[in-house]
């Protein structure tokens, strides 16, 4: 029943992020009923149920039959399924630690589809999403050492690459980002998180390269790898480091 419950809040608060994104990205309120963003027509609240309607509807608009952008089901999926698997993972009766972490995977999948859709890291959402985890970490009990050793190494380590290639290789919006990352994790399990964004942004790079679908100078959405990290991080970043030192040998 708990999973159940995790799962229709995740479903909800899912619905709630594609309104974020779409609106974000295009400078409108979020205030307002939705509408079609086609044609405009003002959807009943049995248009946006969430998953079940874009099935219903076969993933068209109930009144001008455009297709409907897959983006919806998908945000929706995934922060159902991230919010079960906090619950699922997480110590049960730690409801501190669930909390932030719902607050992580929240702004993780916004952040991601911003990233992945449009090369864009909004700033009122990666620093908001620091702030607020700070303060959550703090009241779990983080050491204000390590969440600020977590910030200065992942948000200076993207400064000092923004500087050198003088925004080239990556843009300003990692940098708060980085500083999301360090809130959320602290030290040292931030530099876990990093280490498993950039093997995963060089693996995915070299196979787009095989497939010809990148080029040595095309852009990757590294923020969509820095997000994922950080979630996976969160969950399971002491039995990273545990099976890390294991593997070395310490």
């Amino acid at each position: 029943m708990w999973l159940l419950l995790s799962a229709l809040l995740g479903l909800a608060v899912g619905s709630f992020l594609n309104v974020l994104v779409v609106r974000l990205a295009a400078s409108e309120t979020l205030g307002g009923r939705s509408r079609c963003r086609n044609c405009g027509t003002q959807l009943k609240w049995y248009h946006n149920i969430p998953l079940l309607s874009f099935v219903v509807l076969r993933g068209k608009c109930v009144f001008c039959r455009r297709v409907i952008s897959w983006q919806y089901p998908a945000v929706e999926a995934a922060a159902g399924s991230l919010f079960v698997l906090g619950a699922w993972v997480l110590p049960a009766g730690d409801w501190l630690a669930l909390i932030t972490f719902l607050v992580l995977a929240t702004y993780a999948v916004t952040l991601f589809v911003f990233d992945f859709r449009f090369k864009l890291l909004p700033d009122v959402l990666t620093l908001s999403g620091a702030a607020a985890l700070v303060l959550l970490n703090l009241v779990r009990g983080f050491s204000p050492f390590s969440l600020l050793a977590g910030v200065v190494v992942a948000a200076g380590l993207f400064g000092v690459q923004y500087l050198l290639s003088r925004g080239r290789w990556i843009g300003s919006g990692d940098i708060r980002l980085g500083a999301l990352m360090g809130a959320a994790l602290g030290w040292p399990h931030v530099v876990v998180a990093l280490a498993l964004a950039y093997w995963a942004g060089a693996l995915a790079g070299i196979a787009l390269m095989l497939f010809k679908r990148y080029g040595l100078k095309s852009e990757l959405p590294f923020g969509t790898f820095l997000t994922a990290s950080t979630v996976v991080t969160f969950l399971w970043g002491s039995e990273l480091i545990d099976w890390y030192l294991r593997f070395v040998g310490v």
